[in-house]
């Protein structure tokens, strides 16, 4: 009996070692990088670290000297003004991720038409996008 109690116990650990990982979902990073000058803006998803999210927003943007922000299992949005103001930010919900980086748009200079052109989850979903850009 002890044997057989055993048996199930190593079965049922095996089973756990074996599910356990590959429940875990791997991190994933997004990033936005902006160049204020052109006032271009781009973005990546789905990369496994906050370097490589960086270096295909900044590739995708064509300046490597824009201006960035990363975020890792969250949403990430990107807010402009006419004025050439911008802000971005992160959050769980996307909801909080456009309007914290209204917030920061509106905290960086007198920007009163601030609006979002991009929010993406790190995991590729996307809430928001404005074309032309």
């Amino acid at each position: 009996m002890k044997g057989l109690v055993r048996a199930i116990l190593l079965i049922g650990a095996f089973f756990v070692l074996g599910i356990v990982p590959a429940l875990h979902a791997a991190d994933t990073y997004a990033a936005i990088a902006f160049h204020q000058p052109s006032r271009t803006w781009a973005y990546s998803t789905e990369a496994a670290t906050k370097e490589e999210a960086i270096a295909a927003a900044l590739r995708k943007c064509g300046h490597s000297d824009a201006k960035t922000n990363w975020s890792r299992n969250s949403w990430l949005a990107l807010a402009v003004s006419s004025t050439a103001g911008w802000g971005s930010s992160w959050a769980v919900e996307a909801k909080d991720a456009r309007k914290k980086s209204v917030d920061e748009c509106f905290a960086h200079e007198n920007n009163p038409d601030a609006h979002v052109v991009i929010c993406v989850h790190s995991d590729g979903r996307i809430d928001t996008v404005i074309k032309g850009h």
